[in-house]
């Protein structure tokens, strides 16, 4: 997904994100900064601090040539924030590649990994404690622990696919979508923004959010050379997503059992993997493809009746991009 546009839109503030984000993961201790250049070297796009940046300059804050600002060290933390559980999910997944890159545990280990893991969530609490807002303190408190419930939740049910969409919609609700909200109303929150305007943006969040986590469920089953990505990752790993949800209830009884009986293993072969995303996208992409959908069309109505500026159309642009998902 190309986010050049709103590349352009913070280019003058990312230097400052930059360093207040490269502070956040140094220290003096060897192992912590060669794991930390890891890290930033494997860093993805980075959409999370990109969306609070917007999101306070969609609701009117000005920073401009101001590195000091609060809000560079509060997207630091968030990002910050995101690769701690990035590597608490490799560590817990057993995963041993990240985008293409060998994991934190893979090079290291797992007690590295998670050490490491647990001095960023340090490095995001002193750093709350610094700014000292409790508004944006308690939206991200809140939101750490609704990760941890979503991550539960899901280990719960790893290996159920039987699951209602209830379980789980509040799954990535939970792991993945509290998390952009949050963005979304930390960046409103530091501009000042009236309740009502933080509580829109914080709406936006959330469903761009839900929409995000089924596109990269839909993208799960989408051959490697599309996305860069080991196909069925989640398969492997026993996951039940809204794709295989809407496949298994649709699917002839005989062809259920097919997948079934290819998901009871241990270990799944590349084949394997293949027969059952055939099943998923004749039956499942098109529904959950309407359902991302639906949730990018909620994010845009809770903007809807906020001034316009540049940067707010640059957010709704976002939403758009994530609608345009490949689903052949």
């Amino acid at each position: 997904m190309d986010l050049s546009f709103i590349e352009q839109h913070i280019a003058p503030l990312y230097p400052h994100f930059k360093a207040a984000y490269n502070s956040l993961s140094a220290s003096n201790i060897p192992i912590i900064g060669d794991i930390s250049s890891h890290v930033r070297s494997t860093a993805g796009k980075q959409i999370r601090p990109m969306l609070t940046l917007l999101s306070a300059l969609s609701c009117g804050l000005h920073v401009d040539t101001k590195p000091d600002h609060p809000l560079f060290r509060i997207a630091a933390a968030i990002e910050t924030l995101h690769s701690s559980t990035l590597i608490h999910d490799d560590v817990i997944d057993q995963s041993d590649m990240r985008r293409g890159i060998p994991t934190v545990n893979k090079i290291w280990n797992n007690k590295a990994a998670v050490l490491v893991g647990d001095f960023y969530l340090a490095q995001v609490m002193r750093t709350l404690n610094e700014v000292d807002d409790s508004r944006v303190t308690d939206i991200i408190n809140q939101t750490v622990i609704r990760m941890c419930e979503g991550e539960l939740l899901q280990l719960q049910y790893t290996s159920n696919f039987n699951i209602s969409d209830d379980i789980y919609f509040k799954i990535i609700e939970n792991k993945t979508a509290v998390f952009m909200a949050a963005c979304c109303a930390t960046g409103a929150t530091m501009a000042e923004s009236s309740p009502t305007v933080v509580s829109a943006m914080y709406d936006f969040g959330l469903n761009l959010g839900m929409a995000f986590q089924i596109r990269d469920d839909i993208l799960d089953f989408q051959p490697s050379s599309l996305t860069g990505k080991p196909q069925g990752n989640d398969l492997v790993e026993h996951k039940c997503t809204l794709p295989l949800i809407l496949t298994l209830r649709n699917i002839d009884p005989e062809s259920r059992k097919e997948i079934l009986d290819i998901l009871a293993n241990e270990t799944l072969t590349d084949s394997q993997v293949d027969s059952v995303s055939r099943h998923v996208k004749k039956l499942g992409f098109k529904t959950a493809y309407n359902i991302l959908s639906s949730y990018i069309d909620k994010a845009q109505q809770s903007v809807k009746s906020l001034p316009g500026n540049t940067y707010r159309s640059a957010l709704v642009e976002l939403s758009e991009k994530i609608k345009e998902t490949e689903i052949n």
